[in-house]
């Protein structure tokens, strides 16, 4: 057995927020230990974002008909070819015999199992909110020896005999130094981006744009829809709205920072809890003020902040909108980056990680 053997479990090949962490995470790694990476095969990503970067790094992928707990598979009809998967991710995690098994979302929490037969460590980095709708993963995240959550949100939304294995670790990265304020002559540049998933709250605040008053408001609509789940068709509301002549719809890109750079405002509202938003973080290394759902992970991103709203509520976000100034959205974005230092930096994860994750790998 290799006693410095380590496999990661992750449930995508994109590049959007759980994807970008666990190449934060990756960095860390110990050169003395032998890493591979294992992602899925059931979805197809034509583009494998995530799998390419991992390559540039030297890290080993395979590609694997893993177990992975999306909801439209947790059907009676699915349930076998879900249970299928999960044997024979076992018998490869035995054959194997990692050290560690890092399990990245609870969406891949059903390899913890086999991976506690297998005789590994089993540490999760828990990216989502357990709600009502997510039940399912509670009984599988028991054979987790930790829980890494993402926020104190996501903590305190477990029952409490998984609490106790549970420490809270947000997210950090390294952002370039903020750029000055755009210019307020045209009017305020807001930027909203995030996959299109219903609970994002799309529909939400392009009824909350529709309603405002102010029209030297100009919108920017970053991503796309998800490969599965429930969605919201973006291009059709704003095709739809009374506004669309303020609104671009950019759709995925490359270059997030370009457009935080040109925007004032970055708005996240989210209709339920959003553990902790990679935007909200991105824009406050940015140095951009924030307008977001109080829900979830967001208050810890933002603090105290004004700029709060009501999640789900057109009409307070109409309201939100319309309050903006640019005394407020100066004081915001002054605040940003200090913040962003003291709470999200990359050299305070780094540490945290390497504590709560690789320094648990056995040694020869």
């Amino acid at each position: 057995m290799s006693r410095r053997r380590a496999i990661v479990v992750h449930p995508s090949d994109e590049m959007y927020g759980a994807d970008r962490v666990l190449l934060e995470v990756l960095r860390t790694v110990p050169d003395d230990l032998d890493l591979e990476v294992w992602l899925p095969t059931d979805l197809d990503y034509p583009e494998r974002e995530l799998s390419r970067r991992l390559d540039e790094q030297g890290i080993r992928v395979r590609h694997l008909p893993l177990p992975i707990m999306r909801r439209a598979y947790l059907r009676p009809s699915r349930l076998f070819g879900l249970a299928r998967r999960a044997v024979a991710t076992g018998m490869r995690l035995i054959a194997a015999r990692p050290a560690l098994v890092y399990v990245n979302t609870a969406a891949a929490a059903l390899t913890a199992p086999p991976a506690r037969l297998a005789g590994a460590r089993v540490v999760l980095h828990l990216h989502e909110h357990i709600g009502s709708s997510s039940r399912a993963v509670i009984p599988f995240l028991r054979y987790a020896h930790h829980i890494i959550a993402v926020s104190s949100a996501v903590a305190r939304a477990l029952p409490s005999h998984l609490r106790g294995r549970t420490t809270v670790v947000h997210n950090g990265f390294d952002n370039a130094p903020p750029t000055d304020l755009p210019s307020f002559a045209n009017g305020i540049r807001v930027v909203i981006a995030s996959r299109w998933n219903a609970w994002k709250g799309h529909r939400v605040f392009l009824d909350a744009w529709n309603r405002m008053a102010r029209t030297d408001l100009h919108l920017e609509i970053l991503g796309d829809a998800p490969p599965i789940g429930e969605a919201v068709d973006v291009r059709a509301l704003v095709e739809a709205s009374p506004r669309r002549s303020q609104i671009d719809v950019i759709g995925r890109t490359t270059d997030v920072r370009a457009h935080l750079d040109a925007a004032h405002v970055v708005v996240v509202p989210s209709v339920l809890p959003d553990p902790l938003p990679t935007i909200a973080i991105e824009a406050l290394g940015a140095g951009r003020a924030l307008l977001v759902s109080d829900a979830g992970g967001l208050r810890e991103i933002v603090g105290e902040s004004p700029l709060l709203v009501t999640p789900g509520d057109a009409d307070a976000w109409a309201k939100a909108l319309d309050a903006l100034d640019e005394g407020a959205i100066r004081a915001a974005a002054a605040a940003a980056r200090e913040r962003f230092d003291r709470l999200f930096a990359r050299d305070t994860f780094d540490r945290r990680i390497r504590a709560e994750l690789w320094d648990l790998v056995p040694r020869s």
